[in-house]
């Protein structure tokens, strides 16, 4: 009996030694250029990556700001608006209102241009208007009636109706949709006005403009912080403004924390600091302070991973000063003491079990040689 025990202890023994089996996500540090699943990984040590973080950033803003300075105008112009198709036009015959208003007070106001660009009118005939200001559809219809009915006519011309030329804004706004183009350019705020403004759970730090074939990435609050004249950012026909959700911008921290969490930036912002700061920080007890990483998809075939060393506090310091970015995982590896007394915890009841059992086996015998005598 005694050899079995032995034999038991030992073998929990040499199982013992292969902690690597303790029931717990363990991060596998990788050699760098290496392969995962068919995606090249990139491992950086934090003093490299700390300068990788920080010139994406600029390049990043940089890159936002001169696309926003490649949409600022120099100055507003000053804009004749074209008539469009479907737009409402009010023409107004002084001193003949059988030609303003032939049908009373039944008359809309104004008449509306055809699919086609086509408007009628009285004497007129029909025009083709599309593409004209209010100031050449006067003075051709002025031309027509005089040839006809009136002499020297007085006549008035209204856009009354913006219907042709528009731009569409989706996304966290409070009410989505078409903004149209007037006699005043549509600016960047005026659109975001028109629809009722962001709403509290906007990301107004990656504003997305599309214009025919590129897209155009802002940062509202960065370009306010850097006294950019938004006012000088006006939309053209056909633009799309997209306002993200601040739930699409998150950073996911997990492994040895207090609790997993996924974090929203702020403003479009947020440090490794930060990130494990809201997620309570490191486990005390279970956290290998030398085993920090954040694991960041750069694109569809590179994985670059980051690794901190935090054994020294000092090195906080400059994690506060590594900005992450959206879908960026911050993983915090487990010690090896952690995994040791997890791999415990599992095979003691195991052990336990095994040990009263001989125990058990072994007073069953004594109990027989006991008794049967």
């Amino acid at each position: 009996m005694r050899s079995l025990i032995k034999f038991v202890f030992l073998s929990l023994a040499l199982f013992c030694s292969g902690c690597f089996l303790a029931p717990q996500m363990r991060m596998s540090e990788p050699s760098d250029s290496a392969e995962f699943a068919g995606v090249k990984v990139y491992l950086h040590p934090f003093e490299e990556s700390l300068n990788m973080a920080n010139t994406s950033k600029d390049s990043a803003e940089k890159g936002t700001q001169s696309d926003i300075s490649d949409l600022l105008v120099d100055s507003i112009p000053a804009l004749d608006y074209r008539i469009g198709p479907l737009d409402m036009v009010q023409v107004v015959v002084w001193e003949h209102p059988e030609l303003t208003s032939p049908m009373g007070e039944y008359q809309p106001a104004g008449q509306k241009v055809t699919t086609d660009g086509k408007l009628f009118y009285p004497y007129a005939g029909e025009l083709s208007v599309v593409g004209m200001t209010a100031q050449e559809l006067r003075e051709e219809l002025t031309k027509r009636l005089s040839d006809k009915i009136l002499t020297n006519p007085q006549v008035d011309v209204r856009v009354t109706g913006y219907n042709s030329l528009k731009a569409f804004v989706s996304g966290e706004v409070k009410k989505p949709g078409y903004v149209f183009l007037k006699e005043e350019p549509l600016t960047l705020p005026s659109a975001l006005a028109e629809v009722g403004g962001l709403n509290p759970t906007a990301d107004a730090s990656h504003i997305e403009l599309r214009r025919g074939d590129k897209t155009y990435t802002i940062d509202y609050y960065g370009a306010f912080r850097s006294k950019l004249p938004l006012d000088r950012l006006l939309l053209q026909p056909g633009d799309q403004l997209w306002v993200p959700s601040l739930d699409m911008q998150k950073v996911y921290v997990m492994g040895e924390v207090a609790k997993t969490s996924a974090i929203n930036l702020r403003a479009g912002q947020l440090s490794l600091v930060d990130a494990l700061a809201t997620a309570g920080g490191l486990q005390v007890t279970t956290a290998s302070a030398a085993s920090i990483y954040v694991i960041r998809n750069t694109n569809e075939s590179q994985i670059d991973v980051f690794h901190l060393n935090a054994k020294n506090a000092l090195a906080l310091a400059l994690a506060d000063r590594f900005a992450l970015q959206p879908r960026d995982i911050v993983y915090v590896d487990a010690s090896g003491l952690a995994t040791w007394n997890r791999l415990i915890s599992q095979i003691l009841p195991t052990v336990q079990t095994v040990y009263y059992g001989v125990l058990t086996g072994k007073n069953f015998d004594a109990w027989q040689q006991t008794w049967g005598e």
